[in-house]
């Protein structure tokens, strides 16, 4: 019979056992949390090759995934690094950590795949390299939000860049195919009337199989029953079909046939709660749309939708603005009260309105005594005379700057008396009329801008010139005079170098005139190679003299175009009020025979009219 001690010792593990369950146990456990974590662990040996990967977020279940990287080098697959391979092999043969490195690679559906890996050199006890581990991270999601926000902020900046409709579409439509890898995108307009889609724009990327998708999709309407589009219409949300060759909802089976386009993704367009259009991406593979790029549609398609809308309207604005204007003068913004004398009681207005600029800003001062940036203050002191006179007040226009913005108001009020007929202050209600004043600028611009050179036009010489005699009228000792150039030699310009050489010379002429004289003095172009001078507050002719032998002179100097130096001279007229008439038609006809003298003589001179309507002879230059 055995001693008790000695079964004893028999039935105790050896201690190489009991490290190895120790270390079955460690194994295990570390196993167990990789599982649960959304990190990944792995190794790789001393020539960087993996030789170790756990955790199940790695390859999603597809253990095939895992095994293709057992053995290999990070750079020997499909992903791409941040910064490049090549910077990343330097900094692992300098032994040297890193963390959070990024890398993506395109998947078989054409979505991006998006990692962070961290890792550290690992060493041996007798400090020799053996390897690296280290953690990763899908963050696809992250960099997934973060490319859908971009695309959202760039999309409202290539809005408010775009200078018309046609170009901000067509640019939105090239940033979301970008974005998300697509081949072309195109844009169908509604025809609320009828109901039916109308091809608009596209954009697709330089490949002729997919221009051909474009050009026979410019011929194609949509029904607003019909198919992915139809379906947009109907619901509101987005369509999408991962190939439309064999989806029954979609039309285009031929041609996606022909030229290779199997996926679509289609949303609508929306202003204001209402379908104005359908956008319609494709791409010879198109994954299933995700959550973040549903909600992107919808950002996407109200910023081109509320775009389109803007452009539509600014464009009626230009067509009418007197509609447009008889349209705003039916509702008031505001409501506004003074007192007796004339200081402000009372606003009320809505939320488009900040309380800092029309409420507390204004309260007790009268309209006059708030800085304004127009009118002048003559129109004020009218205003003023007739609530002085307690005189109604109809369509005052003035313009304000609120913040950083300068808005235009026009502001309509009548006196208001008590009982016993004293007055008590004034009632009245206005608008803001910003859109309406620039829009009524820009009309103004063309309608009184010559635009070759940026000058006065004839429509505009004749008011002006008729305020300039008014104003000298006002002041009896005043004098203004008209100087009537005509360019020598610009004909013969013209007809040998072409017309493009010819409209040159007439803007450099331009920016000779504007450049010596003052900013106050009116210049125009009167047409052809006719220009015009006013020059106002004079007292006498010799500061007339003066300027019409500088503007000779530089007139005259040689123009440097089409290769070569070109010439021509300038015979200048000069006509004076009230030396020579008394209203602006006769002042400038004088001025024009003044001229024609001055050719009579040779050219390149100028000359005073002769108040017995006998031209005066030429004055030397």
């Amino acid at each position: 019979m055995p001693k008790p001690g000695r079964q004893k010792q028999k039935m105790r593990p050896s201690r190489d056992a009991y490290w190895e369950a120790k270390l079955r146990e460690s194994e295990a456990r570390f196993r167990s949390l990789t599982h649960l974590s959304s990190d990944w662990y792995w190794e790789q040996d001393a020539d960087y090759r993996f030789t170790r990967i756990e955790g199940r977020y790695f390859d999603e279940g597809d253990e095939s995934l895992r095994a293709g990287f057992i053995g290999k080098r990070r750079w020997e697959g499909s992903f791409t690094i941040e910064g490049g391979w090549e910077a990343h092999r330097a900094l692992l043969d300098a032994r040297l950590p890193f963390r959070d490195a990024l890398l993506w690679t395109e998947m078989a559906d054409g979505r991006f795949r998006y990692i962070h890996v961290s890792g550290e050199p690992v060493f041996a006890a007798r400090g020799s390299f053996t390897g690296y581990r280290g953690v990763g991270r899908d963050v696809t999601s992250q960099k997934r939000e973060e490319l859908l926000l971009r695309l959202e902020h760039r999309v409202a900046q290539l809005l408010a860049q775009a200078e018309d409709g046609a170009s901000g579409l067509k640019e939105v439509i090239r940033a979301v195919c970008d974005a998300e890898n697509w081949a072309c995108g195109r844009y169908f307009r509604l025809d609320e009337t009828t109901g039916v889609l109308h091809f608009q724009d596209a954009w697709c990327v330089p490949e002729p199989r997919f221009q051909e998708f474009v050009e026979r999709s410019r011929e194609l309407t949509y029904g607003a029953g019909e198919g992915l589009f139809g379906q947009v219409l109907q619901r509101g949300t987005a369509a999408w079909s991962a190939d439309s060759r064999t989806d029954p909802r979609v039309r285009e089976k031929a041609l996606a046939e022909t030229t290779g386009v199997r996926g679509a993704f289609t949303f609508a367009a929306v202003s204001e709660g209402r379908t104005i259009g359908v956008l319609s991406f494709g791409s010879p593979k198109l994954r299933e749309p995700d959550t973040r790029l549903l909600a992107a549609s919808r950002v996407i398609g109200s910023q081109i939708g509320q775009f389109l809308e803007r452009k539509r309207a600014e464009a009626s604005l230009r067509e009418s603005e007197a509609r447009f204007r008889s349209l705003t003068q039916l509702s008031s913004d505001f409501f506004w009260e003074t007192d007796a004398a004339h200081r402000f009681t009372q606003f009320v207005h809505g939320q488009n309105y900040p309380e800092a600029h029309l409420g507390r800003a204004v309260v007790g001062r009268a309209p006059w005594d708030i800085p304004s940036a127009y009118p002048e203050q003559t129109d004020w002191a009218a205003v003023r005379q007739a609530m002085d006179q307690h005189r109604p007040v109809r369509d005052f226009e003035f313009a304000r700057r609120l913040g950083e913005d300068l808005r235009y108001f026009t502001v309509s009020g009548e006196p208001r008396f008590t009982a016993s007929g004293a007055f008590e202050g004034y009632r009245g209600v206005g608008r803001d009329t910003t859109e309406l004043a620039l829009a009524r600028e820009r009309m103004s611009s063309l309608a009184f801008t010559d635009p070759l050179t940026g000058l006065a036009n004839r429509t505009s010489l004749g008011a002006s010139l008729e305020q300039a005699v008014n104003r000298a009228r006002r002041r009896s000792s005043s004098k203004i005079a008209v100087l009537y150039i005509d360019l020598d030699g610009f004909k013969q310009v013209n007809d040998a170098h072409g017309h493009d050489t010819g409209d040159a010379l007439l803007v450099e002429t331009a920016q000779r005139l504007r450049k010596h004289l003052r900013s106050s003095d009116l210049i125009a172009r009167h047409g052809g190679d006719e220009f015009l001078v006013v020059l106002e507050d004079l007292q006498d002719l010799r500061p007339v003299e003066i300027v019409a032998k500088k503007l000779l002179a530089e007139l005259g100097r040689p123009y440097a175009l089409a290769g070569q130096e070109l010439g021509v001279t300038a015979s200048i007229g000069i006509s004076v009020l009230p030396d020579d008439a008394v209203d602006a038609r006769t002042l400038l006809k004088h001025a024009d025979t003044a001229m024609y003298a001055a050719k009579q003589a040779g050219k390149n001179t100028m000359s005073f009219y002769n108040a017995g309507n006998n031209p005066s002879g030429p004055a030397a230059p």
